[in-house]
């Protein structure tokens, strides 16, 4: 009987959770769908590329299939490391504050720093003149239209950021 082709990687899920059941993960940048994750084990995904990854297009649709096998939804987020929201929603993320874990549950963060990726951007759909921003991502790598800023919260602490955050990562495409 040939089983059809999305069923098969929901098989190799189960038995993979089952093997894992009498372990207790630490945090990783493990993908494993939701509801079905193990305590501990980081329910979203983020993925640092850079220029040297490739071209940014086959770079974006390649992320896009792993999104996709991970069962996440795939966003990119462009920032710096010297931007203080960047950095407030990096160490909300790193410490496991409950809001932002939530906030981020299944999704698939594609992280590119604008001041590598800034000049190969143009005509791309992706703007770099406020940071963050997070942009959906269409089955092919492209940006949907749908994006947030930073400017959506007031003072970057984790109780300004969720919300929004949250609310944008959930919507219906």
């Amino acid at each position: 009987m040939k089983l059809p082709a999305r069923i098969l990687p929901m098989i190799l899920l189960l038995a993979s959770l089952a093997c894992l059941s009498g372990l207790s993960p630490a945090p990783t940048q493990t993908s494993l769908p939701l509801p079905t994750v193990a305590a501990g084990t980081r329910q979203y995904t983020l993925v640092r590329v850079t220029r040297a990854d490739g071209a940014l297009a086959d770079v974006l649709r390649a992320q896009v299939g792993k999104a996709k096998s991970a069962f996440r939804r795939p966003f990119v987020e462009l920032d710096a490391t010297w931007c203080p929201p960047c950095q407030a929603i990096r160490q909300s993320l790193d410490s496991g504050d409950p809001r932002m874990v939530d906030a981020f549950a299944g999704t698939y963060i594609v992280q590119m720093d604008v001041d590598e990726w800034g000049n190969s951007l143009g005509g791309t759909g992706f703007d770099a003149s406020a940071i963050p921003a997070y942009y959906e991502l269409d089955q092919f790598g492209r940006p949907t239209g749908r994006m947030i800023t930073g400017a959506a919260w007031g003072d970057n602490i984790p109780e300004n950021m969720a919300p929004p955050l949250k609310a944008f990562f959930r919507a219906s495409k």
